[in-house]
């Protein structure tokens, strides 16, 4: 499935502004960050579905993945990379 189909689009975008109002505004993030918090998120019981429909528990689970991704040694925010 190509990175530009609109669920994608709609779970990259929910992913960065979660980023950026709980880990940091200026968080470094790639695409494999991306799929790999997808796919955690998936696999923790999580569904875009219900994230969509308002389930305040896929909100939850996405949010203690997230945390988890911002906690993990190595990530960077763009103001700490080199220039």
């Amino acid at each position: 499935m190509d990175e530009n189909t609109p669920p994608l689009v709609f779970a990259n975008k929910v992913i960065r502004q979660m980023i950026q109002h709980m880990v940091a505004e200026d968080m470094v993030i790639d695409q494999k960050d991306y799929l790999a918090i997808r796919l955690v998120f998936r696999k923790c019981g999580g569904s875009w579905v219900k994230f969509v429909g308002g389930d305040l528990p896929q909100f939850e689970i996405l949010k203690e993945v997230i945390t988890s991704w911002g906690q993990m040694p190595g990530r960077q925010k763009s103001s700490e990379q080199l220039i």
